[in-house]
């Protein structure tokens, strides 16, 4: 009777587990039960080592990533979708003829599929939608139809509809320095720009400091009002006139990242750069959510730096000589870094990885500053760098620009754009998704359009690249889209 019992219990135990392990309460993402056909997909036409994007999804709701040639086993019967998309290599599109496929597998057989490409080639241009004098940033609210046209002398204008409002957005003019490479040289929207009304500006002002303050729109949403200054930050920068930095942009993670330079001289002859008692050549991270008079910002509590003595807070990274521009994407932090007398670079970083020390001014790119060698170890060196020259191909102080999220060209997701002030080129470069890595730098061949300052980004993600000269050109597509 024991015996008996004791096998009851062991029996009911067996089909608990079988129980929890089958039935409709299973978890969704489970794999669908394994069959015995198999799918060869290759993929043709594509350059080594090029990859593509290739989905397929079947019964059961099998899905499945691939971006190369592949056999696919253990597949029940059924009609399996493969859905393909462009890919850029260089400057040509390789489109995949055709985009879908359905293809019907059997049991117990190997079914093949093919996807071709064909490549046609992706040409890229300018179409210019304004001019103004001393234009220095683009920038746009998110689900904005509107394009911010900043102004160095300290004016903000508004774009809409191809046709410039005649009244300024702001004007702090009364309040700008634009001695050597100063002047009113960014914007940054709140995250929650659309209710709150709350923008924020990088400037220089009188006394060479750099300044960040918050304004708000007024009841005409076209132009903010001018009495609601707050000033967030100060940053002494009295010694020289250049090295400002220039940035105010909003994370991921709804901080607000500023970047400012070295402190300005050849060389960082004052060593700020290195110097974590100092705010000048540095990455700053602030929560401005709910700045007051009293409390302007609040350190966020993952800042690297907090509560350690002779080392300020608000600092992200350092070892930088002038970040006059910096992106965020979904990959990380692009910093574009202007180099001293050699080097330009891109920097790459996670949104997890403060505390990085970029190496000026011991180091300018890969190379060491000032000396025959230099201790790497604690440094961070650029993803990408190039030298100087005077030909297209190189520069003299690199431009950086934003990552390509817009619908217009999506051949172009993922990539990196960036200029050069003396090469007037534009050019683009894409993360691999592993450390520090680069790939495909491309120049796309646009028309040289003299100095460039800056790029632009419309609330769409398309980009807009900034001449000196104050034009404001739109990157478009020039070629006809691969089909």
């Amino acid at each position: 009777m024991l015996i008996d019992r004791v096998r009851f219990i062991l029996l009911s135990f067996a089909f608990s587990l079988l129980a929890a392990c089958g039935g409709g309460g299973g978890d969704p993402d489970d794999p669908p039960p394994a069959g015995t056909a198999s799918l060869a997909v290759t993929l043709a036409g594509l350059p080594s080592g090029v990859t593509s994007p290739v989905k397929l999804t079947g019964p059961s709701g099998y899905s499945r990533d691939i971006t190369q040639t592949t056999t696919l086993s253990g597949l029940v019967a059924g009609n399996y979708t493969v859905s393909a998309s462009n890919v850029v290599s260089g400057g040509t599109t390789y489109a995949p003829v055709p985009a879908q496929q359905t293809v019907a597998v059997a049991a117990g057989v190997n079914t093949t599929v093919t996807v071709n490409y064909t490549a046609a080639t992706l040409a890229l241009g300018l179409r210019e939608v304004a001019r103004v004098e001393n234009a220095v940033f683009v920038a746009a609210p998110e689900g904005d139809d509107r394009l911010f046209i900043v102004d160095r002398g300290g004016r903000i204008l508004i774009l809409r509809d191809g046709r410039m409002l005649t009244q300024p957005f702001l004007d702090i003019s009364g309040r700008i320095n634009m001695q050597g490479e100063g002047g009113l040289l960014s914007m940054a929207f709140h995250p929650q720009f659309s209710t709150n009304g709350q923008f924020f500006v990088y400037f220089t002002d009188f006394d060479r400091n750099i300044v960040v303050d918050r304004y708000t729109v007024s009841l005409n949403r076209d132009v903010a009002n001018a009495t609601s200054a707050l000033q967030i930050i100060g940053i002494p920068h009295a010694a020289f006139t250049n090295h400002y930095g220039g940035l105010a942009a909003f994370g991921p993670d709804g901080f607000l990242y500023l970047g400012t330079g070295d402190g300005g001289g050849a060389g960082d002859p004052q060593r700020n750069g290195q110097n974590l008692g100092s705010l000048l050549g540095k990455m700053l991270r602030l929560d401005v959510n709910n700045a007051t008079a009293a409390r302007r910002y609040v350190i966020p509590p993952s800042n690297p730096y907090i509560n350690q003595t002779g080392r300020r807070a608000e600092i992200w990274a350092s070892g930088l000589r002038n970040p006059w521009r910096f992106a965020f994407d979904t990959s990380g932090l692009y910093i574009a870094d202007a180099g001293q007398d050699r080097r330009e670079e891109v920097n790459l970083a996670t949104l997890s990885q403060g505390a990085l020390n970029y190496g000026w001014n011991l180091m300018e790119g890969t190379l060491c500053f000032g000396t025959a060698t230099c201790n790497q170890a604690a440094l961070t060196l650029p993803a990408y760098e190039y030298d100087h020259g005077t030909n297209d191909i190189n520069g003299c102080s690199i431009i950086g620009g934003y990552v390509y999220r817009g619908q217009a060209i999506p051949e172009l997701a993922g990539r990196y754009f960036y200029s050069d002030f003396c090469g007037g080129y534009l050019k683009s470069l894409q993360a691999t998704g592993t450390g520090n890595g680069v790939r495909e730098p491309v120049d796309w061949n646009i028309p040289v359009i003299g100095n460039v300052v800056s790029f632009g980004r419309d609330a769409d993600g398309e980009l807009y690249i900034v001449g000196a000269d104050g034009r404001v050109h739109k990157i478009i597509r020039t070629s006809a889209p691969a089909s």
